[in-house]
């Protein structure tokens, strides 16, 4: 399955910089999987992951969902429900699915979780991208 046209040197999922966080992306039938580990550089509360790398995960890989090609996509809107803290040091999972989709806007909803605890969501995120065109991408 081909990946939507990306920066190699993405915040979240560049193999090319040494500033990624090195987000690992998968798409699978019913969406896209995100893998990471946040370790002690990216400590919010002691012993916890930063709330806005939470957010900076779950945007990437519901920004990666499969839909509209390869075309340059942006977010508009994105709420993020904190349900339980994330530990540091522990292998996350975020899945994304695809929801609505009026013409260049569409939904995404996604989890995460540790993935040794999948039952266990510990942020649930919703948002809404829209499709650039030619015109709009000026970077083409």
């Amino acid at each position: 399955m081909a990946a939507h046209r990306h920066s190699r040197r993405c915040f979240g999922c560049s193999e090319t910089t040494g500033l990624s966080l090195g987000i690992a992306l998968a798409w699978t039938p019913g969406g896209t999987e995100g893998r990471v580990r946040f370790g002690p550089e990216h400590t919010g509360p002691p012993g916890l992951v930063h709330g806005g790398l939470l957010a900076t995960f779950a945007d990437e890989v519901m920004g990666s969902v499969e839909h509209g090609g390869t075309g340059l996509r942006v977010t508009a809107e994105m709420t993020l429900r904190y349900r339980r803290p994330a530990p540091l040091d522990t292998d996350l999972v975020c899945r994304a699915r695809i929801g609505d989709v009026i013409g260049r806007r569409f939904t995404v909803v996604a989890e995460i979780a540790a993935d040794d605890a999948p039952d266990t969501v510990l942020a649930e995120a919703d948002a809404t991208y829209v499709l650039m065109d030619d015109e709009e991408d000026g970077r083409r």
